[in-house]
C-alpha cells in the first residue's frame, strides 16, 4: 500500500497552502489566496534549494519555510512567525498522533510505502513521525520526478516489485494521486472532504473523508 504524505498522513484532505491561509487568519491576519499564493510556492521553491534540507525535521522546515513566505510578504513579525510555527507544527503533530495506531495496525497487514512531492527531507521528516516502518519512501526532489507525472508511480511498484494491480494508493489529490495511480494500473482511493465533487474519471477509485476510514475500507 502507498500512500501520499502532505494533505493525507499529516492531516485528512488540508493542503499546505490552505493550511497556512487558515493559521493566518487565526492569527488575525487578513490575506487573500491571492496574496499569500507567490510568497508561499515562492518558499516551496526556495526550500528545496536549501543546502541542509535533507536533514530538515518538522520544526526547522516549519521555520524556513514560514520565515521565507514572510519576507516575500515584506512583514518582519517575530510574534507572527512563531505563532505560525508553533500552530502548524502542533497541527501536524496532532494528524501523526492520531493516524500513528492506525498505520501501525495497517503495517501488520501489507507492506507500506509513502510517495511524496517534497523537498528532500522526507525521509528525515518520517523517521521524526514515527508512523510506520515504510518499506519505501519516495521523496521526488531525491528520485527527479514528481507527481503527476505516473513515472513517480512505476517507480514506487518497481522498488516493491510488484505489479501495479497489487497495489493500492491514497492521497487526498485527484489529479496528483489518484490520476497517474490509475494511470499505472493501481488501485485508488482518495481522501476527500464530505462536500467535494467527485470527478467522473477515473472510474472504480474509492473515497474517505478521514485517513481513519482506510482500516474499514480494507476490511
Amino acid at each position: 500500500m502507498l500512500l501520499d504524505y502532505g494533505g493525507t498522513l499529516d492531516g485528512d484532505a488540508l493542503h499546505w497552502f490552505d493550511h497556512f491561509l487558515r493559521l493566518y487568519a487565526r492569527l488575525g491576519v487578513a490575506l487573500t489566496a491571492a496574496a499569500l499564493k507567490p510568497a508561499f510556492y515562492g518558499a516551496d521553491d526556495a526550500i528545496a534549494h536549501h543546502p541542509e534540507v535533507r536533514g530538515f525535521t518538522l520544526v526547522r522546515m516549519t521555520e524556513v519555510h514560514v520565515r521565507l513566505q514572510l519576507a516575500a510578504l515584506g512583514r518582519a513579525d517575530s510574534t507572527l512567525e512563531r505563532g505560525l510555527v508553533e500552530a502548524f507544527v502542533a497541527d501536524t503533530r496532532a494528524a501523526w498522533d492520531r493516524n500513528r495506531p492506525l498505520l501501525q495496525r495497517l503495517a501488520h497487514r501489507f507492506r507500506l510505502g509513502v510517495v511524496s512531492n517534497s523537498y528532500g527531507n522526507m525521509p528525515a521528516l518520517l523517521a521524526e513521525a514515527a508512523l510506520a516502518p515504510f518499506e519505501i519512501i519516495i521523496d521526488s526532489a531525491l528520485v527527479g520526478v514528481r507527481k503527476p507525472d505516473p513515472a513517480i508511480y512505476d517507480l514506487a511498484a518497481r522498488r516493491l516489485a510488484l505489479p501495479p494491480a497489487a497495489i493500492l494508493h491514497a492521497g487526498d489529490s485527484w489529479e496528483r494521486d489518484v490520476v497517474p495511480a490509475r494511470a499505472v494500473g493501481m488501485r485508488a482511493v482518495w481522501l476527500a472532504p464530505a462536500d467535494a465533487s467527485t470527478p467522473t474519471a477515473p472510474a472504480d477509485v474509492r473515497r474517505i473523508a478521514s485517513l481513519l476510514e482506510l482500516e474499514d475500507l480494507l476490511a
